[in-house]
């Protein structure tokens, strides 16, 4: 019960709450356990109510008729999921969410939230923070896809990942450009995965990397990527840049 509390107390859902306000439902809460592969949510099933991530990875899948899917994003230990989806008129999943490694996961039903945000405003602004902050997210996934070159979206990908990083260190993205370091990221799964989220080929990704990694833009150890030219990876997203060269390398 405490692992539960302490899960829920790390998702913006419940931050800055006493414990007490959501204690009886850690008490009450069924832990679920999904094996790898296995799907968590199924598109077009109705959400019951919001799931909260305990431990493990799972990510969101967009399947076509075919089998063929888009991973759309990731979710790691303290994520939520279904906080879109169960007041709305529509509550069916438009995606499916599928295990990366073994997860467990708790749920808090409809009912419950309802009567959580009736005594907490503090959960209610919460929740509305919580909902504008994946518009942003989903508008700079937009924008990620929509950038013309493989590289340009590897490289959108690699940044955001420092920008997480830095702002830890209460650092930001612009403070890196204007005084350029060496920096590493690791990707947090598998380059299979994170072709997917690209959504581009896995070999196309792996190409890329190799030609970035000959331009001098980046140094490749397994899953940890060092950034040794963080402008020039920046060019054509954040810099402006010396030369027209095409890096579309597909």
């Amino acid at each position: 019960m405490k692992k539960i509390c302490e899960a829920m107390a790390a998702t913006p859902l419940f931050a800055g709450m006493e414990h007490d306000a959501y204690h009886q439902h850690c008490r009450d809460a069924n832990l679920r356990l999904h094996g790898k592969g296995q799907l968590i949510a199924m598109e077009g099933t109705i959400c019951q109510g919001i799931g909260v991530i305990i431990e493990g990875q799972a990510a969101r899948q967009k399947y076509t008729p075919t089998g063929e899917y888009t991973t759309l994003n990731l979710l790691s230990p303290g994520t939520i999921f279904g906080e879109d989806l169960i007041f709305s008129s529509h509550r069916h999943y438009p995606y499916s969410l599928e295990a990366l490694t073994l997860v467990k996961t708790v749920q808090i039903s409809r009912e419950d939230i309802l009567a959580l945000i009736s005594t907490s405003p503090r959960l209610l602004l919460n929740y509305m923070a919580y909902l504008s902050d994946r518009g942003t997210e989903q508008d700079q996934r937009i924008h990620l896809l929509s950038q013309k070159t493989l590289r340009l979206k590897i490289a959108g990908y690699l940044l955001s990942l420092l920008e997480e990083q830095l702002e830890m260190e209460n650092k930001t993205l612009r403070q890196a450009l204007e005084v350029p370091t060496t920096s590493s990221v690791l990707l947090p799964v598998s380059k299979e995965v994170v072709s997917r989220l690209l959504a581009m080929p896995r070999p196309s990704f792996s190409r890329e990397l190799i030609s970035m990694e000959k331009d001098g833009l980046i140094r490749v150890s397994g899953r940890n990527i060092w950034l040794m030219d963080i402008r020039g990876i920046a060019c054509g997203l954040y810099e402006d840049c010396d030369d027209d060269d095409d890096d579309d390398k597909e």
